[in-house]
């Protein structure tokens, strides 16, 4: 007789019977899953691989993290540039806590000056953030349901997702620094929960706030349910209504005693401490001229919290909220484990670009929530815990939209974990009350085998995504750029990537570094350029070098004189004038350069044969080498110049201009022009 699947699933449990009495096996699985992560991770010591945000937020907070020291008074900055009169000024990043970046710092100070070391040691660090933010959830987990094989399943089912997996080595303190401290505070509520340890709660939530903001997310809740729960008992009998000015002022006393007013009254003052440090650190580094409204960090801070009212268009579509609550609740859809998710990762990143998630993550976003929620009516004791975890996610989401809602922030999208940790948690407590605590054991493996399988799959699609450009051998470039500067050397950066120049900050922290697009004139000129062109006819002091090259200020904008001239009469005459020469076309505008640059550049070559296109473009007839301003952007004097290389097959026709993406998709010129080769020109 064949078996049924609840019998099956019996019959498998009790197999694993002497397993479940075990308590040192749950820890040591989950150590053992955890191991993982280490294991599949790429070793990162050479190279920011991966892309997007991963890449850039990595590069970003290495380059603060360098620049972090007592001799710049702990300041947080990415680096150091030249304002108008040529005074050197920094660019400051004091948006978050000091303590994430001051955990990073003590994690590279072993390796000296070997900066891709650096970059492997704090690539480690987040990962042993991630296994701790899974150990601690695993121990509150345990507590809550009494369970060691629940919180184990639930632990290993959360942690597996997609999110989690592909940020949990990207060096931020905004992921699993934070994340770190999350379940560090949550660890701490449960304690105080169920022994009634305040000063251990208090501790906790102070070093955790120290490591990110995201903690006031979990703590919102928590106090705002402990209160309402403290009125309710307080709350007059039938035989006490008619002393209802005595019980509305016993009702205030004890409410102004409540543990819970006294956390959220200490860590809110000790937020504000931390706040008055990073302004008054910022202030002074910024010369004691800007005022407290216009400091980047208070700016920030305003812009993210909604305060301000300033939205750019383009950004609109982000926080409209039908359409952001949708992203969230796919983002929460994506909490399943990632080898059981229905598409790569890669072709989630497009679908989010897109603004248009995928409706099956957002229906099941919608329905693990909302199962979450449900779930807990049936909770019967320590309800506020699993309430305040699952709704800590959108505590933060909801007021921090215009930073959430941005498709480059979707690493934000790690703590609804609370949500998933929850969920799973619940429905393991429902299968131990059908089918006992056997069947958890058992379905604990699966677990474990999930979220190995997860690691796995996530890091061949890591593998896949690294772009030819940051390959291992391409950190040379960088690294021959730095041996030949010096410390106190001007760097003009001209004509590059927005990575190349994320990462530049890192591999030459402590140079003075002037981006093209920023600065209008100097009363110092720099010493150096580098770029992301190799110009012809001018020999790089870094001719090794694949990606950027290294020039002598002086004869880097002789030689482009030189090819403006050689170029001849302008083709298309319009906002920019764009000439021609043998290997690139040069767009120059004899004015200072404005706001309109900010909008991306189309060219379409016309090939005079097709089959000389990439595959992937012979469908269209033409090779489409969009373009944005600081990729190709050089500053001479008042002149705004582009040099953009052209491909190697003879081209017939050449359509090029600059357009503004709409709303819904269609794009709007502002201006546009055509060259039309009498004979092709290769």
């Amino acid at each position: 007789m064949t078996l049924l699947p609840t019998e099956t699933l019996k019959t498998f449990a009790h197999s694993l019977a002497p397993l479940k009495n075990r308590a040192w096996l749950p820890p040591a699985l989950l150590l053992l899953a955890l191991s993982s992560s280490f294991i599949f991770s790429k070793d990162s010591r050479d190279s920011f691989n991966l892309k997007d945000s991963h890449a850039y937020v990595s590069a970003k907070n290495m380059a603060i993290t360098e620049n972090l020291s007592i001799e710049h008074n702990l300041l947080m900055f990415i680096g150091r540039t030249l304002d108008g009169s040529g005074k050197p000024t920094y660019e400051v990043y004091n948006r978050f806590p000091i303590g994430g970046y001051a955990l990073i710092k003590l994690a590279i100070l072993p390796f000296g000056d070997d900066l891709s070391a650096k970059i492997y040691a704090a690539r480690t660090l987040m990962l042993l953030c991630f296994a701790a933010a899974a150990i601690l959830a695993y121990l509150a987990l345990r507590r809550i349901a009494s369970s060691n094989w629940i919180a184990l399943t639930a632990v290993l089912l959360a942690f597996s997702s997609a999110y989690s997996l592909y940020y949990n080595d990207m060096i931020s303190n905004e992921t699993m620094i934070d994340l770190f401290g999350i379940m560090l505070v949550f660890h701490g509520m449960v304690i105080f929960e169920q022994e009634g340890r305040f000063p251990q709660l208090l501790v906790k939530a102070c070093a955790a706030l120290l490591l990110g903001w995201h903690v006031y997310a979990l703590l919102l809740p928590f106090i705002v349910f402990g209160l309402m729960r403290e009125l309710v008992k307080t709350r007059p009998d039938a035989f006490t209504r008619s002393l209802a000015l005595r019980q509305l002022k016993h009702t205030s006393l004890s409410l102004l005693r409540s543990r819970y007013l006294a956390l959220g009254v200490a860590t809110l003052l000790f937020g504000i401490s931390v706040l008055t440090f990073n302004f008054t650190n910022e202030y002074f580094a910024l010369n004691r001229e800007t005022p407290l409204t216009e400091l980047p960090s208070f700016k920030s801070m305003i812009y993210r919290t909604g305060v301000s009212s300033s939205v750019t268009e383009s950004r609109l579509g982000w926080i409209y909220w039908p359409g952001y609550l949708e992203r969230q609740f796919y983002r929460i859809g994506m909490s399943l484990p990632y080898a059981l998710s229905p598409q790569y990762y890669v072709e989630k990143k497009v679908d989010e670009q897109r603004l248009t998630p995928p409706r099956l993550q957002v229906i099941l976003g919608i329905a693990a929530f909302g199962a979450s929620l449900i779930g807990l009516l049936f909770v019967r004791r320590h309800k506020i815990l699993p309430a305040t975890l699952a709704l800590s996610g959108f505590c933060w989401a909801l007021p921090m939209r215009r930073n959430v809602g941005n498709p480059g922030h979707d690493f934000e999208a790690v703590f609804y974990i609370g949500v998933a940790l929850i969920l799973f948690a619940l429905l393991m407590l429902c299968c131990r009350r059908l089918w006992g605590e056997r069947l958890v054991a058992a379905l604990s493996i699966a677990a474990l085998l999930l979220f190995v399988a997860s690691a796995l799959r996530m890091s061949q699609i890591n593998a896949d995504s690294q772009t030819a450009e940051f390959r291992d051998a391409q950190i040379v470039d960088f690294e021959n750029i730095r041996n030949i500067t010096d410390n106190e050397d001007v760097i003009q950066l001209n004509a590059m990537s927005q990575l190349h120049r994320e990462i530049i900050d890192y591999y030459l922290s402590g140079r003075i570094l002037i981006p093209v697009y920023k600065i209008a004139s100097y009363t110092r000129m720099p010493d150096f350029v580098v770029t992301g062109i190799r110009l012809d006819g001018l020999a790089s002091l870094t001719p090794q070098n694949r990606a950027l090259f290294l020039y002598g200020w002086d004869n880097y904008y002789a030689r482009i004189d030189e090819i403006i001239a050689q170029a001849g009469e302008p083709l298309i005459r319009s906002e920019y004038d764009v000439r021609l020469n043998d290997s690139a076309l040069i767009y120059v505008k004899d004015t200072t350069c404005s706001g309109s640059d900010a909008e991306p550049f189309f060219l379409a070559l016309y090939p005079a044969d097709e089959s000389a296109l990439p595959s992937a473009r012979r469908q269209h007839g033409f090779d489409n080498l969009d373009f944005r301003f600081r990729d190709n952007a050089v500053r001479r004097g008042g002149q705004c110049i582009l040099i953009v290389p052209l491909p190697n097959y003879d081209i017939a026709r050449i359509h090029t201009g600059q357009y503004i993406q709409q709303a819904d998709g269609s794009a709007q010129h502002l201006w546009e022009g055509e060259i039309h080769l009498t004979e092709a020109m290769r």
